[in-house]
């Protein structure tokens, strides 16, 4: 009982925190044409601020038929780099709701996204985004069998570089207790006209209290047909605030079923180097679908994990269940 009424209440404060955030998007193309005296020239066919019309545009900026497919995927299911690396506004409100056996129920409430400041720089944007440091692992962005605390920060990115294979991003923000911290962003995704997508992500960068860090990424994608492809995706990450690395490996099934429906099929590891050992095996589903408005989805996550939360502890195995209601809020300058 108490578990539903955490959700109802993420959910309520989700629904405020959207509208707020929808009135400020809303707001800007609207504020920057009355300023040139051009009210009357919007265009009506523009589609409206929230849901799937400014999703289906992305595909635009896809440079062949294999990027338009990873970048339609991604942005149906909310991938973070897809929305802070994309030329609109976006913002995103998830309620969540997880099982698994080892530590019952959590419920969770997450603002993530991008605003541009067009206004200041064409370069400049805000970032609303839950990482620790640049750049967060495929495990502790994506687990859904491990209860996770979850803070969203606010950090202003500036786009340093911006190429058809290169982008370089420097961002600056505060912490938890006023911390600042800044990260410098390295992004090669080279441009291939076949079905095989390579990408690359290096970030450095710094924690008031932590100290220095890197994060690094290797990504591969592979399209089979127009519907679906394999994602295999490969993380490491090393911190003065531990010893040796984390790293995580996942392998995917994307999979459009129909234009409102999409599955995730994934097998995942995370493990340590110091001492050695492997955290997490995972297996699961996630099944995604936009439902009554174009602007809301729901999404349902079963799996299963085996689970060693220390190097000297019996690993542990647990069903989990994920349940998520999310609102996407988007728009072009």
């Amino acid at each position: 009982m108490k578990s539903i009424k955490r959700f109802l209440n993420s959910l309520c404060l989700g629904l405020l925190v959207c509208l707020v955030t929808s009135l400020a998007l809303l707001a800007s193309p609207f504020a920057s044409a009355a300023d040139n005296g051009q009210m009357e020239e919007i265009d009506e066919n523009v589609p409206g601020v929230f849901g799937l019309g400014w999703l289906d545009q992305t595909q635009s900026f896809a440079s062949d038929s294999a990027n338009a497919l990873a970048n339609q995927l991604d942005r149906f299911f909310g991938v973070q780099r897809s929305d802070i690396e994309a030329a609109y506004s976006a913002l995103r409100v998830t309620a969540t709701e997880s099982w698994n056996d080892i530590d019952d129920f959590d419920s969770g409430l997450r603002l993530r996204g991008k605003v541009h400041l067009p206004r200041i720089n064409e370069r400049i944007s805000l970032i609303f985004s839950e990482e620790d440091g640049d750049g967060t692992s495929y495990y502790s962005g994506n687990n859904a069998s491990v209860a996770q605390q979850e803070t969203t920060r606010v950090n202003l990115e500036i786009n340093l570089a911006d190429e058809k294979a290169h982008r370089l991003f420097f961002r600056v923000g505060l912490r938890s207790g006023l911390k600042g911290r800044v990260s410098m962003r390295y992004r090669y995704e080279p441009v291939t006209q076949g079905n095989t997508i390579n990408r690359f992500t290096q970030s450095f960068y710094f924690k008031d209290g932590d100290g220095f860090g890197s994060f690094s990424r290797y990504q591969l994608d592979h399209v089979l047909n127009e519907e679906s492809l394999i994602r295999w995706t490969n993380d490491v990450r090393f911190e003065e605030s531990f010893t040796g690395s984390e790293y995580t490996s996942s392998l995917e099934f994307l999979q459009f079923r129909s234009s409102q429906t999409a599955m995730s099929w994934y097998a995942r590891v995370n493990g340590e180097t110091s001492p050695g050992f492997v955290a997490n095996y995972d297996l699961g589903v996630r099944i995604r679908k936009n439902i009554s408005r174009e602007w809301l989805f729901l999404e349902l996550e079963p799996g299963y994990t085996w689970r060693k939360q220390a190097y000297n502890i019996a690993r542990e195995g647990t069903p989990y269940i994920v349940l998520r209601l999310e609102m996407a809020i988007g728009t072009f300058n």
